[in-house]
């Protein structure tokens, strides 16, 4: 309990030595100083963001003031002084990191621009991604390469590294970045590098990748390793200088800075790895968890739950989400900063826009929202009074008496409620047509639904029953919600730190220092030798103890934890399993993980393979534990200070007593409804809540559990309500993705997404579709209603359907299967609530070739089995015959098993979700609501067609093959908008062919969704509602429409390509302004062949996508996948690969002068090379070779063309070097397969192109010179370096 002036019991001279924790937010810097008591005292001063450390100084300064005590003696008396600040992160966010120089391995420069293509929005496709940082110019390679089992293929070859490093110089690189090929196995060559960097370069900052992310991925490797080099200047230097001026000033022991991990370290440990403090701030909470938690337990919790804590931080704009379990915080080792891909260890946090300062409003087609946009600081929300009229979460709590209007936090706001009620008044009430009192109870219903679905993401998706939990609330905004957001979860119990605005600082006082380390480790778990993985542990053991010593621990304080990575085979996620770093047991690791499997996915594979893929060990030095101080027990419940009107959830308007929190002691306790005010934050306790003081001063409420049906107006469609469906279908299908993308097999599910999942109503109407691949838009209710028009009269609790057929069973294509599960509502009397279901792209399923794609098909039998709407478990129980008829079909039976399963586990997470969501609204509710958000999305998308002019559009796109022969095929487009209803026929379009780009009616339906939902806001949603006021012509027998037996299974690259290309450009005719330059067509084949134990492998050569064009918004990107997938198609870890396949990757690199130019110019394709080092069949497939697909818009060029060639290893028995036809099979011995791949599109005249962005790519290397000045009238000086103003403009004012 912090003390106070208010508190005079308390002996205002805290007892030496103390703790300080100081936590550098970007408004306020928050100082926490703990004596040998446990009494603590609070300091809050500004930040200076342009020198963090003056307002750490500051706060010192401000702590010693208040206490009465000289400065020198607040920091000599200091026993641990910890740091947390968001300077690393601000540092990324504010765009003022150092000038990095990149050295890769040749060929793979460009793996930090490229990316993965995997994009977190794909359907916001003219988003751009954050801007490179370090750019093409200043990325440089050298030749050496270290193969995928550690050996050396090719050694480093350093001799151009001091004209490299000169150029830095001259570029005014302040750090280099090391990052080679496969360093994470054997990091020899980034060793030796570094030390010939170091020889030449006068400048302390090396960074090398497998050092500060020894883990396999070549670009999150890359990328770690170019964070860490453009902190290190800033970051470092700061540390050093702000721990040597308290050392100056008194301090006599080195400052710990907290890790992203929530574990502590020196300036020193971490003067190498400042990426390490990205989360700095935030991982703070982990050692406030470990205080609470000890108080928590202490209070009475059930046998088992000891430890378990879920903690909710929310303030202005955001609110945090952590969950202990058992008393430990998991990481993990990805994190996205300011839109740059980091790989170190890092706490499991879960961050959503929800705060006080969250946006609301209603969208045109009148939907509630809330968020995810915040009003910020300044202006803030509207109550404020500085600016802000938009009506956010705080203006509703104001309004419905939560807060107090006047003065608050200290006097330095001024609330104004009839602000507040005005700013709800117009932007929400009057368009619900509601009133402003229920207009702010709904923003409070819908903010709490996030925060619910922010908890279950990392608790009930991360397979924990919040049940068993206690919910810590804290940040200003935290207990207000607490105990309402507990009893949706049906937490027991709500802790309410008395401090709730400063958990981060006082978190600092409990960090224990961490340190965590990794070795690569990929086999067999059962034909992995135990002597192997003793060793790998020998040796972290020997690092860190190393690392622990030099902080100061001996080995008898160092507390080491081992676990192993385990996953199947194919999987890219791993689960962690704790073992003994002796007497290693392969059973009890295997049992450990199937439970944990079991647990997260609610289902195991027996007897599957496992794998391990790295060890891993953290080590712990213990910094004490101490108790805070409570302060003075009770000597009596104080009356309240004000009585006034509250709403509450469920319960409306209640008399409620308001406390001034200062009052409060250890041992008071009250009844709801009560309100608690604090200094920064207010505690809300609802009628039948029962609010208590602890020991150590700190609130719990003992929250009833209250009905948890959504309340909602009988005859009538509650707006609140339907946005809270929305929100929960929504939630549920992303959970279903999760599971899918964790647990398939197969990389085509686990890396590339290729899947969607999705919700149907009783009647097969696709209603939620939030996780998928775009392909899949839409289409998937033609598979639930070929289901129901076969089985509909018969359908029990429990089946699950199987389908693919796109002839009789609604599929798009043969090898994207249908998982489909009714879900049934009721236990007496079952009644169908619709159906959840997810559509996959599976390995192989037989036909005539391995992988799914036979090039060389004229008809579906030749493309494997065939799948008609089918009970693959009949009342729970599996059809193991049927089962074993999949397997006997498929090349790769051990992936299919495992991705059959994943499918399954989905669909069944799903179903019990919306069952749950069914029970809680009431069935014939939930039915109405699933209506209601049909409708809305039917408004949405209506809305967006009225802004058209009425008027015929057409558009058309071309291919030049029919896969056998030259030819040209036309997608012919009539657009007619008439009112807000659209009309696209395919009159016109050119007959079937007899290769396999034939398209089905779904999959025709799905490419027009998807063209349609992709020019349009991405914000509108996407299921059978959205297009209600589009109707489709496929005439019969055409490409589009094609009749049996023509095959299919490149129809969801080609010919979908066709029509989305067709119908954008008659979108476009309609509105220019949304026009979107043309994606190039793409070279994607595959290789398959045996391995030693006579098992198939199929490896996809993904690298060698499609290349975006340009909008209005951004360049085109340098690659992603198919237009198709709008970047919802990963580019898989090349990495990866090679420990998985027989490949060894030679280059992935852009190419130069293929963009099509423009305002924005296209993305510029990528020339990719990679060695087959086996016997193979090939699969060639591929588009964009001879004729140029990306073309411009809006006066944008054309991108160029692609080339494709083959280069046998031996010509003597393969042959010499040759073009692979597009399409087509063929055995080889090992290969070098060599890609340039098409240009995208441009966007607008080259000649409005921005000269100094010229100029740039030509440094680059993407636009030669003579390009720049042929192209976009860019002429620079002899050096290149700059542009000649005067040519340029000579250039083009002659055109």
């Amino acid at each position: 309990m912090t003390q106070s002036e208010t508190t005079p019991t308390i002996a205002s001279t805290p007892e030496a030595p103390w703790r300080i924790g100081v936590d550098v937010g970007g408004t306020f810097t928050d100082l926490v100083l703990a004596d040998s008591r446990g009494k603590a005292w609070v300091a809050k001063v500004p930040s200076v963001p342009s020198d963090p450390s003056r307002g750490v100084l500051a706060a010192v300064q401000r702590i010693a003031v208040d206490l009465g005590l000289p400065k020198s003696e607040v920091l000599s008396q200091c026993s641990l002084f910890v740091h947390g600040s968001t300077i690393a992160t601000n540092t990324m966010l504010e765009g003022k990191a150092a000038s990095v120089g990149l050295i890769t391995t040749e060929g793979f420069r460009d793996t930090i621009e490229i990316r993965r293509g995997l994009r977190s929005d794909q359907w916001n496709h003219r988003a751009p991604y954050a801007p490179v940082l370090v750019p093409r110019y200043l990325r440089r390679s050298i030749p050496g390469r270290i193969n995928a089992d550690g050996s050396e293929h090719q050694p480093l070859d350093t001799s151009s590294v001091p004209e490299i490093l000169a150029d830095f110089e001259n570029e005014q690189v302040e750090t280099v970045a090391i990052a080679l090929m496969n360093s994470f196995v054997d990091d020899r060559h980034e060793q030796q590098l570094a030390e010939v960097i170091k020889e030449h370069w006068g400048k302390e900052w090396v960074t090398c990748s497998a050092e500060v992310s020894p883990l396999m991925g070549e670009y999150e490797r890359s990328s770690t390793a170019v964070v860490n080099a453009a902190l290190s200047p800033r970051i470092v230097k700061y540390l050093r200088s702000l721990d040597a001026e308290l050392t100056a000033e008194g301090l006599s022991r080195p400052i710990l800075l907290v890790q992203s991990n929530g574990g502590a370290a020196s300036v020193d440990q971490l003067a190498n790895r400042p990426v390490n403090l990205l989360l700095s701030g935030p991982a703070a909470a982990v050692g406030a968890l470990n205080l609470y938690r000890r108080a928590i337990d202490h209070a009475g919790v059930a046998a088992g739950d000891e430890g378990n804590l879920i903690s909710m931080e929310i303030g202005g704009t955001s609110c945090d989400v952590l969950l202990m379990s058992n008393g430990e915080v998991a990481t993990r080792d990805d994190i996205d900063i300011a839109g740059y891909h980091v790989s170190t260890p890092a706490i499991d946090i879960h961050t959503i826009g929800a705060g006080g300062g969250t946006i609301a409003g209603v969208d045109e087609a009148g939907l509630l929202y809330v968020g995810p946009e915040g009003a910020g600081a300044d202006p803030g929300p509207a109550c404020y009074g500085m600016g802000g009229k938009l009506p956010t979460v705080t203006d509703a709590h104001l309004v419905l008496g939560r807060l107090r209007p006047g003065k608050s936090a200290g006097g330095t706001l001024d609330l104004d409620i009839d602000a507040a009620r005005e700013a709800i008044n117009i932007h929400v009430a009057q368009k619900l047509d509601m009133s402003i009192e229920d207009a702010a109870a709904g923003i409070i219903e819908l903010v709490e639904q996030h925060l619910l679905g922010a908890v279950g993401h990392i608790s009930i998706e991360r397979g924990h029953s919040p049940r068993r939990f206690t919910l810590v609330a804290a940040g200003g905004a935290g207990p207000m919600h607490g105990a309402n957001v507990a009893a949706g979860l049906g937490c027991a119990r709500v802790h309410i730190p008395r401090d709730a605005g400063a958990l981060c600082a006082i978190g600092m006082l409990h960090a224990d220092v961490r340190q965590d380390f990794t070795r690569f480790l990929l086999g067999s778990l059962d034909e992995m030798p135990t002597r192997t993985i003793e060793q790998g542990f020998d040796s972290l053991t020997d690092r860190a103890l190393a690392v622990l010593s030099a902080e100061g621990f001996s080995k008898p304080e160092v507390t080491l934890n081992y676990e192993v990575e385990l996953h199947h085979p194919g999987q890219l996620w791993s689960i962690r399993v704790a073992v003994e770093a002796k007497g290693f047991d392969a059973q009890a690791a295997r049992s450990t993980f199937e439970a944990e499997y079991q647990r997260l996915y609610g289902h195991v594979q027996d007897e599957g393979t496992i794998m391990v893929s790295s060890l891993r060990l953290t080590a712990r030095g213990s910094t004490g534990e101490f108790e805070m101080a409570g302060g003075n027990p009770s000597e009596g419940l104080p009356d309240p200070i004000d009585m006034r009107p509250v709403w509450f959830p469920g319960t409306g308007w209640a008399k409620t007593a308001v406390h001034d929190g200062s009052l409060l002691r250890p041992g008071d306790s009250l009844d709801g409804p009560a309100l608690i005010e604090e200094a920064t934050t207010t505690v809300v306790a609802r009628p039948g809540d029962r609010l208590w003081v602890d020991n150590s001063g700190d609130f719990f409420i003992d929250v009833a559990q209250t009905d948890d049906k959504v309340e909602h107006r009988v005859g009538e469609m509650d707006p609140v309500v339907l946005a809270l469906m929305q929100n929960r279908l929504d939630q549920i299908s992303r959970h279903m993705g999760w599971v899918m993308t964790r647990t398939a097999r197969s990389t085509i599910f686990s890396q590339s997404h290729d899947f969607s999942c999705f919700i149907t109503t009783p009647d097969g109407t696709l209603v939620a579709n939030a996780d998928g691949i775009p392909i899949h838009t839409g289409g998937g209710g033609f598979a639930v209603r070929a289901l129901l028009a076969k089985y509909g009269d018969t359908l029990n609790v429990d089946d699950v359907f199987l389908l693919s057929d796109p002839y009789v069973a609604g599929g798009n294509h043969l090898p994207d299967w249908v998982i489909a599960r009714p879900i049934f509502v009721g236990a007496t009397d079952p009644v169908l609530a619709g159906f959840c279901c997810n559509r996959a792209h599976q390995s192989d399923i037989g036909g005539g070739l391995a992988g799914t794609y036979n090039p060389e098909a004229t008809e579906i039998w030749q493309e494997g089995i065939r799948l008609p709407v089918m009970r693959l478990i009949e009342e729970g129980r599996v059809r193991e015959d049927l089962w074993e008829l999949l397997l006997l079909n498929c090349r790769t039976p051990e992936l299919l098993d495992g991705d059959l399963l994943a499918m399954l586990g989905s669909t069944q997470i799903g179903g019990e979700r919306v069952v749950g969501l069914a029970t809680e609204l009431g069935l014939d509710a939930y039915l109405s609501y699933l209506d209601g958000v049909l409708n809305h999305a039917d408004r949405r998308m209506r809305s967006a067609v009225l802004a058209l002019p009425d008027g015929t559009y057409f558009g058309e796109d071309h291919t030049d093959n029919d896969c056998f022969k030259k030819i040209d095929i036309a997608v012919r487009v009539k657009m007619i908008i008439d009112g807000d209803a659209m009309s696209i026929d395919f009159s016109g379009t050119d007959p079937q062919i007899e290769g396999f780009k034939n398209s089905s009616i779904a999959n025709t339906h799905s490419s027009v969704f998807l063209a349609i939902s992709s020019f349009f806001d991405p914000n509108i949603p996407r299921n059978e509602g959205t297009y209600r006021c589009v109707s489709i012509n496929a005439p019969e027998g055409s490409i589009v429409n094609a009749l049996p037996p023509a095959p299919m299974t490149m129809n969801t690259v080609y010919v979908a390509h066709e029509i989305v290309i067709a119908i954008w450009q008659a979108l476009a005719s309609a509105d220019p302004t949304r026009a979107c330059a043309a994606w190039s067509k793409t070279m994607h084949g595959h290789v398959a062949g045996r391995r030693d134990d006579g098992t198939t492998w199929v490896m996809y050569q993904w690298h060698a996508m499609g290349t975006p064009g340009a909008t209005a918004e951004r360049d085109g990107f340098a690659q992603m996948g198919h237009l198709i997938s709008l970047g919802g198609l990963d580019m898989p870890n090349l990495e990866f690969h090679e420990q998985h396949y027989p490949v060894r990757y030679i280059c992935h690199e852009q190419r130069c002068d293929n963009a099509g130019p423009g305002a924005k110019r296209g993305g510029t394709g990528v020339r990719y090379e990679a060695d087959i080092l086996k016997s193979a069949i090939w699969s060639f497939r591929a588009e964009g070779l001879d004729t140029p697909s990306g073309h411009g818009v809006e006066g944008g060029g054309t991108g160029g063309v692609g080339l494709e060639w083959i280069v046998p290893t031996d010509s003597d028995v393969d042959g010499p070097a040759f073009i692979p036809p597009k399409y087509g099979v063929t055995k080889l011995g090992p290969a070098r397969m060599i890609a340039e791949t098409p240009g995208g599109g441009g966007w607008g005249d080259p000649f409005d192109r921005d000269p100094e962005l010229v100029l740039r790519d030509v440094r680059d290397g993407v636009v030669s010179l003579e390009a720049a000045r042929r192209d976009y009238g860019v002429a620079l000086t002899a050096n290149g370096r700059s542009v000649d103003m005067v040519a340029t403009t000579a250039a083009r004012g002659s055109t």
